[in-house]
């Protein structure tokens, strides 16, 4: 074997040791998430696992869709892998996101998607994420009466909308892209001037729009299922919806920051003050919390590594430049 690859059969094992060094003070979480998933009802269990998983499937349909704009690359065998396995890099590592987006963008490259093509991707399927988040958090405003800034989430939702409008009239005004990234030197400016052709010869229809849209809108409904059916497994159905709505979206503004792999320790106090305050005794939230995360995180990232091991690992997507024929 050369140096490249021995690197890319190495890298992964040296990426689980640095998880299990990132993660050494958090193993008591796993003690405690094994033995309130033990104690759980088992049909509200077998409910957020089934959504939590039908959550990524539905955003592999997202991702399909908005990369078959310019003619079949992506297939729901190839999209349903890459986000089960992004996923794991996403909540596991430190810096996750950066890496999910590196090894998505390499896997969407190795299936012919041109550089303009990831970005639209990346783009328009983050604007749309936002805004079904911020629309839940209005509607559990409005409609269920929780207690959450209108203008934070309205000011959000502006910003969404902007950016996938903006991304729209990207690809209908080409020349004027061209116009502002003339002054650039001049392999960088070969190199814009390409993506900006790339972007230009992108077109969805509005059907395809439509079911990318209202697949990203099942993806977060099917997430808060899954706290929903969490708390439904430890504190039968007492709690409030809107109770549960805000702890929802709570946690997702902790998780965001991801200074530790997954927000552990970060985003499970937010969860468990939230269900407090909808009603539910300290001990039930912290169980409930316990489930989801045990649910949402631990199972889902365990199976996102195995499908990166399966199906990535050793073929150079995240080191080297993959082997010909092994595109997946």
């Amino acid at each position: 074997m050369n140096a490249r690859t021995w690197l890319r059969w190495l890298a992964p094992v040296v990426l689980a040791v640095v998880v299990l060094v990132v993660l050494r003070d958090q193993m008591p979480f796993f003690g405690e998430a094994w033995r309130a998933v033990h104690d759980a009802a088992p049909l509200p269990l077998a409910g957020a696992v089934a959504t939590a998983l039908l959550a990524l499937v539905a955003m592999a349909g997202v991702m399909q869709i908005l990369l078959n704009v310019e003619g079949r690359i992506a297939g729901p065998l190839g999209t349903n892998a890459i986000v089960i396995a992004s996923n794991a890099w996403s909540t596991t590592v430190p810096g996750g996101p950066a890496l999910s987006a590196w090894l998505t963008f390499r896997v969407h490259r190795s299936w012919g998607a041109s550089t303009g093509l990831c970005g639209w991707f990346f783009v328009v399927s983050g604007a749309l994420s936002t805004v079904w988040l911020v629309l839940i958090g209005i509607v559990a405003v409005v409609l269920l009466g929780a207690d959450l800034s209108v203008a934070s989430l309205l000011a959000s939702l502006a910003a969404a909308a902007l950016t996938i409008a903006a991304v729209f009239w990207a690809t209908t005004h080409p020349a004027v892209l061209k116009r502002w990234v003339r002054f650039l030197p001049s392999r960088v400016h070969e190199r814009a001037v390409a993506v900006i052709d790339q972007v230009a010869a992108i077109r969805i229809s509005a059907p395809a729009f439509t079911s990318a849209a209202a697949l990203s809108l099942v993806n977060r409904l099917l997430d808060l299922a899954t706290m929903v059916f969490s708390v439904w497994a430890v504190a039968g159905q007492g709690v409030t919806l809107a109770g549960v709505c805000l702890a929802f979206i709570m946690t997702k503004l902790a998780g965001s920051a991801q200074v530790t792999p997954g927000g552990l320790g970060t985003v499970e106090p937010v969860a468990v003050g939230m269900l407090v305050a909808a009603g539910l005794p300290l001990a039930t939230a912290t169980a409930a919390t316990v489930v989801y995360r045990a649910v949402s995180f631990v199972l889902i990232t365990a199976i996102g590594w195995g499908v990166y091991a399966a199906v990535y690992a050793g073929r150079g997507f995240m080191a080297g430049r993959p082997a010909a024929g092994k595109a997946v």
